[in-house]
């Protein structure tokens, strides 16, 4: 994904800001914070300048007037689909693993975030 977004000059955290608003429009900025592992002054910033590029735009909900949420620009949702389609292009090789190997390499992933999710909650206790 990043060498995907870098062809298009795009940096990675801004790439993770484009997924995590595609996947869940409306997001405040504490909650994608929280998603991208940073600060809020960081996400603030970041949403600056993606703001700024019309890539991001932040609305006030009519049912709370003192919140903002973010959501993506037709640009950004433009960007977030030409990004997407390049990876797709320089994934294609890997059509070439056979079924074994995939289901393999499924279930370590999914272990791998599962050992995340877990060390991430207890890091939260503390």
């Amino acid at each position: 994904m990043q060498r995907a977004g870098q062809h298009l000059g795009v940096t990675p955290i801004q790439l993770l800001v484009l997924k995590t608003l595609r996947s869940k429009p409306q997001m405040s900025l504490s909650e994608l914070a929280e998603c991208l592992f940073v600060g809020p002054s960081t996400a603030s910033g970041i949403v600056e300048r993606m703001v700024k590029a019309n890539l991001v735009s932040r609305e006030r909900p009519e049912n709370d007037r003192r919140s903002i949420s973010l959501r993506l620009t037709p640009e950004g949702e433009a960007l977030w689909l030409q990004i997407d389609e390049r990876r797709k292009m320089m994934l294609e090789p890997l059509n070439e693993l056979g079924e074994e190997d995939l289901n393999d390499l499924l279930r370590i992933h999914g272990r791998i975030v599962h050992i995340l999710h877990k060390a991430r909650e207890e890091n939260k206790d503390e």
